[in-house]
């Protein structure tokens, strides 16, 4: 019995493998590890196409070569081997069926891609591989172990009816024992560790399925599915310069050369002209008046003034009565005295109508420039004080931006600038100059406005994106595009294939708020994610 045991161990499913110190040569490159569905891509100088292979379907994935953005109005025909089908679209995915996917070997696939009325043509080979067996490594060796447990059970049922149980039971064991499939490798001098990474050089599949990979190189695996998923997005990169620029505060001013203030100058009572008061959004014209301004006199200032006048008017009375006497006297007396008497008759007179009218005088405000009231703060009745601004006139086409410059870097002359306002409306903006003076470690800008949009209001705080500095030489790209490695450097994602993606150390300068300059790491002409990256960043 134990030559018997002995036989069926040897026969058991085992794949031996005797290895000593001869030399394997170089390992085959492995496309994909293990549950890795075989995939397929092409492109063409506008598109790019993913095909993955299930069963006996197929999957393909057309997206734009410089965005990747899905195209899903197109026309696919398939051909594999030589019979042509037509794919069918479905939530932007194409879908074939054919039984030749579940066959093994090389097959020759062509895909015929139509749309807009151009036609484009890729062609690649899938290569599905052997399927293994699902219990051991090799067909006939199972029919063999197969036999062997039978006969095995054969004799087991023979020591049972001797009433040998304990050797039946020993036999069944090795019957089931025997039916596991294993491989037995016994390697010599050979290292046992971990297995070797999978290919991920240009003709190899990386990844698995549908779930995306880090890969060892700090690079991304990302199926089309996932892509989708995400939205990924990217850009062909292409040298060129760019102005740095910086966002800045301010807020909208009046042009100092198109605006007026309109003060009271003595102070006093508010009353309103032959037009009525000059309220805000009046259009008014230069000299326009405005309102009146009654100065306010007290008890003792009038009781002056009429003692005066009362002095005055007594002092006329004789003055007329001289220069009456003296002209009757014409001939008689000099003339020089009667011109005399004249004159001081007139001075008197003339003081009296100067009393009289400061008991009852007015100022009178009017427009000093053609314009549109911005601020008016007065009512009739309403008592001011000398050297109060009344009101406020602008020209609304004519207005101005007064930011902070807290950057050193200087702004030339005339440089074009865009201004924003809470409410995102933009407009366009001309450097007009900067002071000298340092208010809160910030200088004075003056921008002009061009073309204002309506409705700005004075006083308004803005945000000013303004060129600052030197032009920059490098690769434009969105700030998007740029993620935090794990390292803490600035990096971003190059897309290298359809499914692949290289994660590259960079370089920066500051263009605008949404932009930067690449100076180093990426070139021109590779095609960098602007959308997606910080979660492609996330796969582990």
């Amino acid at each position: 019995m134990a030559s018997i045991a002995a036989a069926f161990l040897l026969s058991a499913p085992y794949s031996s493998h005797a290895h000593g110190d001869e030399d394997h040569g170089t390992a085959a490159a492995v496309s994909a590890p293990a549950g890795a569905t075989p995939r397929i891509e092409a492109r063409t100088a506008t598109l790019e196409l993913v095909a993955a292979v299930d069963a006996d379907d197929m999957t393909v994935w057309i997206d734009g070569w410089a965005d990747n953005a899905p195209i899903t109005n197109a026309n696919l025909n398939v051909t594999i081997d030589g019979q042509s089908k037509t794919a069918k679209l479905a939530n932007g995915v194409y879908t074939v069926s054919d039984p030749k996917f579940e066959a093994a070997g090389t097959h020759q696939v062509a895909f015929l891609v139509t749309r807009a009325g151009a036609v484009e043509s890729l062609s690649a080979e899938l290569k599905i591989p052997e399927a293994e067996a699902s219990l051991s490594s090799g067909g006939w060796t199972y029919w063999i172990v197969a036999a062997g447990v039978a006969v095995l059970v054969i004799v087991a049922f023979i020591f049972w009816r001797s009433r040998k149980a304990g050797a039946a039971l020993i036999m069944l064991g090795l019957g089931f024992f025997f039916m596991q499939p294993r491989a037995i490798q016994a390697h010599g001098d050979e290292d046992h560790g971990a297995p070797a990474a999978p290919d991920t050089s240009a003709g190899g599949v990386i990844g698995g399925g549908d779930a995306a990979a880090r890969l060892p190189n700090g690079g991304v695996f990302a199926p089309k599915t996932v892509q989708r998923i995400i939205g990924l997005r990217t850009i062909i990169t292409t040298d060129g310069f760019a102005t740095p620029s910086a966002n800045l505060t301010g807020q909208i001013i009046a042009d100092p050369r198109r605006g007026g203030l309109v003060q009271s100058a003595t102070g006093g009572r508010v009353s309103a002209g032959a037009s009525g008061i000059a309220v805000i959004g009046q259009s008014v014209r230069a000299g326009q008046i405005l309102a009146i301004i009654e100065p306010p006199l007290q008890a003792i200032d009038r009781a002056s003034l009429s003692r005066e006048l009362g002095d005055l008017d007594q002092q006329i009375a004789l003055a007329a009565n001289r220069a009456t006497r003296l002209r009757r006297l014409e001939g008689v007396v000099p003339r020089r005295e009667i011109e005399e008497a004249s004159i001081t008759l007139r001075g008197l007179q003339s003081r009296r109508a100067g009393l009289s009218q400061a008991t009852s005088a007015r100022e009178v405000l009017r427009a000093p420039i053609s314009g549109v009231i911005s601020v008016s703060g007065v009512r009739v009745g309403q008592v001011v004080a000398a050297q109060t601004t009344l009101f406020e006139i602008v020209d609304p086409s004519r207005l101005y931006v007064e930011a902070n410059l807290f950057d050193r870097r200087p702004i030339s002359a005339g440089a074009s600038a865009v201004g924003k306002t809470s409410d995102g409306a933009t407009f366009n903006l001309v450097f007009e100059g900067a002071g000298l003076a340092d208010r809160g470690r910030a200088a004075q800008g003056l921008f002009r406005i061009v073309g204002a949009p309506p409705r700005l209001r004075i006083g308004e705080s803005v945000t000013i994106a303004a060129p600052l500095g030197e032009q920059v030489a490098g690769v434009i790209v969105p700030r998007a595009a740029l993620i935090s490695g794990s390292n803490g450097l600035t990096s971003v994602f190059v897309k290298t294939r359809a499914e692949g993606f290289a994660l590259r150390n960079v370089t920066t300068a500051p263009v605008d708020a949404s932009s930067v300059a690449i100076l180093s790491g990426v070139k021109a002409d590779e095609r960098v994610v602007t959308i997606g990256a910080t979660l492609l960043g996330q796969v582990r």
